[in-house]
């Protein structure tokens, strides 16, 4: 049925870590065998290439701000992520692939990793969804929805609910689900980012992932010399691109690995709009957003093109330019005619 469908999402990961392990549904990760350092902000890459020693020095880490993370569990025992501010939230009983355990572990420490997270001092919330694979309690279903509770949908309303600040996600979502539709126009009513990975198909225009839809910042990766990685998707879903190829634990054999992926991409973006919503706390997420459109490298200010959106992430570009100059309005709402939800879907969500 097309709803069930719709929720057996991907992940916008490639291979690392996660390609050597087992798959199987656990309850808790696995402890490891040995203690291991924590991973350290010299070893991480995109560390040294946005400068984030002296970002962090001069004071900005995202304190004050709460960033949810919409993805598979985290491991917040493992090294790198002693001492972050991490809150899990899971609405319904979900029993998770390895595989997820491991993405939703990556994705955090890039976020809140008080090692080498981009924004180390921010709150992350971290609602647990369900992905293709996992198992979803009876507690989760809504009437015959199975997966209801823990539905990115559902889920980005339940953050919405507990006045996050900015939310990220790196999992697919085909464009043909109506509550996707007012969860978005809910989120851009509210001026809340919502940060999602573009995929790493190599296809153009794709719709099967969630920046297709209106408002929304859509992720791609680029590489350690600023070109497109050869392997993101492209085109009008595309708002902005990082570098996608972290040093990261795994969240269940918690062994050391480089993962690549726009998913790994999005929570830099997503961190750095925290960093600048700290930097700049009169702004509204529009405006944030619009910093973010306006000082990507290659974007001349606002141009936008087909492999970097409107130019690769420059954190400190982005930090040194007062958002509160520019309008009031998402960037992001035209990802072509059809984009859902429309400017229209917006006014008649605020219209009640």
């Amino acid at each position: 049925m097309r709803r069930e469908n719709a929720r057996l999402l991907r992940r916008c990961a490639g291979a690392g870590v996660a390609a050597a392990l087992a798959v199987g549904a656990l309850a808790l990760p696995a402890t490891p065998a040995s203690a291991d350092s924590a991973i350290s902000a010299g070893e991480q890459p995109f560390y040294s290439h946005y400068r984030l020693n002296s970002i962090h020095s001069a004071g900005y880490t995202g304190e004050g701000i709460t960033i949810a993370l919409i993805d598979g569990p985290i491991n917040a025992g493992i090294p790198e992520l002693q001492g972050a501010h991490i809150e899990s939230y899971a609405p319904c009983s979900v029993s998770s692939l390895d595989a997820h355990w491991d993405h939703g572990t990556v994705i955090a420490q890039i976020l809140v990793s008080p090692q080498f997270g981009v924004a180390p001092g921010a709150n992350l919330r971290a609602y647990t969804k369900s992905f293709s694979g996992d198992s979803t309690g009876s507690d989760c279903a809504i009437g015959q929805w199975g997966r209801g509770y823990s539905d990115l949908a559902l889920l980005i309303e339940d953050a919405l609910n507990d006045g996050v600040d900015v939310i990220t996600t790196s999992s697919s979502y085909p464009s043909d689900y109506e509550g996707m539709r007012w969860a978005l126009a809910r989120a851009i009513a509210s001026k809340v980012p919502v940060v999602a990975c573009t995929g790493n198909d190599s296809v153009s225009n794709s719709t099967e992932w969630l920046p297709s839809w209106g408002g929304v910042v859509g992720v791609g990766a680029i590489e350690d010399n600023g070109s497109p990685a050869d392997y993101q998707n492209w085109g009008t879903p595309l708002s902005t691109a990082a570098l996608a190829r972290p040093l990261a634990r795994s969240g269940v054999a918690q062994e050391r690995g480089e993962w690549w992926g726009t998913s790994f991409a999005t929570p830099v973006v997503a961190a750095s709009l925290a960093l600048s919503m700290q930097r700049w706390p009169h702004a509204t997420g529009n405006q944030i957003m619009q910093g973010l459109a306006r000082t990507g490298v290659g974007g001349n200010g606002g141009e936008w093109n087909p492999y970097t959106g409107y130019g690769a992430l420059d954190i400190y570009a982005m930090l040194t330019t007062n958002p509160t100059n520019f309008p009031d309005e998402n960037p992001f709402m035209d990802k072509g005619t059809n984009a859902v939800p429309s400017r229209q879907d917006v006014q008649d969500y605020i219209d009640g």
